[in-house]
């Protein structure tokens, strides 16, 4: 998927999460990755990353909502595969990837949740 045929299905607001990634059964990911969201949407999420991702690794995440009109802190666990990895020159070393993410499992009931949170943002 290129910027030019990127078309966005889903509203994408800004939202900083902690995000923890773990890879998928066979699938590899770098020593010390670490990341957080730039934004969110039902489909899938944009993080900046320390390290390098592979466009079509599989991963497993674990994405903590906080605030809009949450009591207390819920997690989505979701499974995503990298869609594009590209460096962003001048950023902090642990900011250093921008890495669009697609959403290839998630639990409905995780689903309406990241809805209902994104709806109140």
């Amino acid at each position: 998927m290129s910027d030019e045929t990127d078309k966005r299905r889903h509203y994408r607001p800004l939202a900083r999460l902690d995000v923890k990634l773990t890879p998928a059964p066979g699938q590899d990911l770098p020593h010390g990755l670490q990341a957080i969201t730039i934004d969110v949407a039902v489909g899938g999420v944009l993080c900046a990353c320390n390290l390098r991702l592979e466009p079509q690794t599989i991963l497993r995440m674990t994405l903590t909502l906080v605030g809009g009109d949450l009591r207390q802190p819920i997690t989505i666990d979701a499974e995503a595969r990298v869609r594009r990895c590209s460096e962003r020159p001048g950023a902090p070393e642990i900011h250093r990837y921008e890495v669009a993410m697609e959403f290839a499992k998630i639990d409905p009931q995780d689903k309406k949740r990241l809805q209902a949170y994104l709806n109140c943002l």
